[in-house]
């Protein structure tokens, strides 16, 4: 990562702006060992907006002990009854606090894995306590959270099952190129099996709907093939005129301006994911690899599809840089803010 580091459903939980025109950004530090903590300090002490109030979500000794500069301006939560005392243009850290040692940066394990599913999970108690607005959360390491005994696909999964929602979905926003999935973390042998023309017929909708949510106005929409070529009418396959034409076609009779379905590797070319708002992939590296190349430094993963606003950096935890100040904080801020849009909007719609 390149440094700038000196530079809808229905909601379960009805809330309305419990904290007048300001909303409450709840921030997981993600994996403690990895750049989540020092890349959530950075981006929240250069965003200057005293429309968010920015509440860290993680333990105290870890930002006080590796990175004392950048923590030197924040006020401790301790409990959940502090809230009440958040102001506007104050910075503040609701602290999870642990008996183990803090981990040094870089250093990953079974334990910063498990610490970083403690975050998660507190800053969903707050949110569904009221206490904070939205979530955006940091880099984890999937692999040492299943050491740690968790079954963790992702975020998007963990959240949708804690809420008791069975309709997730992942988009991945720049300013200049978004990309909603069909399926998320699934292996590829699986992904065929997952796909119906109701699934890709939900997931047009849903990207219909946060694209109206983001700019404001309808979007032009379009979807990648699944088989190369599209099946090449039928040489390869018929997936694509039997399942995602089917799709496309009831989405247009729905008054969705989508195109499709397009050669993966015909859409994914600059000259032509720029003429749509959005592009919707079938599976995980059909729809990242093009993304991140893209937008690697800017990008936000977006969960869609759930009674909360959800965002999040797009990269890693990069525990081989944690801690030496080399971290880019772009995609942080980016998060931040987007949610904020985002949330804003739900309740401007009361959704």
């Amino acid at each position: 990562m390149l440094s700038n580091w000196n530079t809808t459903r229905t909601s379960l939980f009805p809330r309305s702006f419990l904290h007048g025109s300001r909303l409450v950004a709840g921030i997981t530090l993600g994996d403690p060992a990895g750049i989540g903590p020092e890349v959530a300090l950075a981006a929240v002490n250069s965003l200057n907006d005293d429309s968010i109030n920015c509440v860290l979500i993680g333990r105290q000794d870890v930002l006080a002990g590796n990175h004392p500069g950048l923590f030197s301006n924040y006020r401790v939560l301790s409990n959940e009854q502090e809230f009440a005392s958040v102001l506007p243009g104050k910075n503040y850290l609701y602290d999870v606090p642990s008996g183990d040692p803090v981990p040094a940066p870089g250093q990953g394990s079974v334990l910063t894995g498990l610490e970083s599913m403690r975050y998660i999970d507190a800053a969903l108690d707050l949110w569904k306590k009221k206490k904070i607005d939205y979530i955006v959360t940091g880099p984890v390491s999937k692999g040492l959270i299943g050491k740690a005994g968790f079954p963790f696909t992702g975020h998007t999964e963990y959240l949708a099952d804690a809420l008791g929602e069975r309709a997730p979905y992942m988009m991945m926003h720049s300013e200049d190129f978004r990309v909603l999935l069909v399926t998320t973390h699934a292996p590829l042998d699986r992904v065929t099996g997952m796909i119906t023309v109701q699934s890709i017929l939900q997931t047009i909708r849903t990207g219909h709907k946060a694209i109206l949510a983001i700019d404001g106005r309808k979007g032009k929409l379009a979807i990648a093939g699944l088989d190369p070529h599209c099946g090449d009418d039928g040489a390869i396959g018929d997936f694509d005129t039997r399942v995602t034409a089917a799709a496309v076609a009831a989405a247009r009779e729905e008054g969705v301006d989508i195109e499709g379905p397009i050669s993966a590797d015909a859409l994914f070319v600059p000259a032509r994911w720029k003429r749509y708002n959005l592009a919707i992939a079938h599976y995980h590296d059909q729809g990242l690899i093009p993304f991140k190349m893209l937008a690697f430094e800017t990008g936000v993963n977006v969960t869609l599809g759930l009674s909360m606003t959800r965002t999040s950096v797009d990269h890693g935890t990069a525990f081989d840089i944690a801690g030496k100040g080399r971290a880019s904080y772009t995609s942080m801020v980016s998060a931040i803010r987007l949610g904020f849009k985002l949330e804003t909007g739900r309740r401007g719609s009361g959704s």
